[in-house]
């Protein structure tokens, strides 16, 4: 079966993504083309940014900032924290959520 686009997007990231939504905002029928495939085989949209670069790196720096404050700043607001610590897992599985939001 064939289809007819009026644009055709060839990688759904950054550009090509916010492309594909203006294009179908003006009324176009538009197609993305992505070969990016999660880490299931399975084809998703959003390229490198969304799937392992900014967006995912940004979600644990969120995480590593928070703990930083924790660790260092918030003593001046007379809260004191004895005992803080990281669980990798759970900051992966945030990040995860945030990157499944998007895609």
């Amino acid at each position: 079966m064939s289809q007819q686009f009026d644009v055709l997007v060839i990688g759904a990231g950054p550009g090509g993504y916010i492309a594909a939504i203006r294009a179908a905002q003006l009324g176009f029928k538009v197609a993305c083309v992505e070969r990016w495939r999660n880490p299931k085989g399975d084809r998703v949209l959003g390229g490198t940014c969304l799937n392992v670069g900014c967006i995912p790196s940004k979600a644990l720096l969120a995480s590593s900032e928070h703990f930083e404050q924790v660790q260092s700043h918030l003593d001046v607001h007379g809260i004191s924290v004895k005992s803080a610590s990281i669980d990798v897992g759970k900051m992966l599985s945030r990040k995860d959520q945030v990157v499944g939001k998007m895609t």
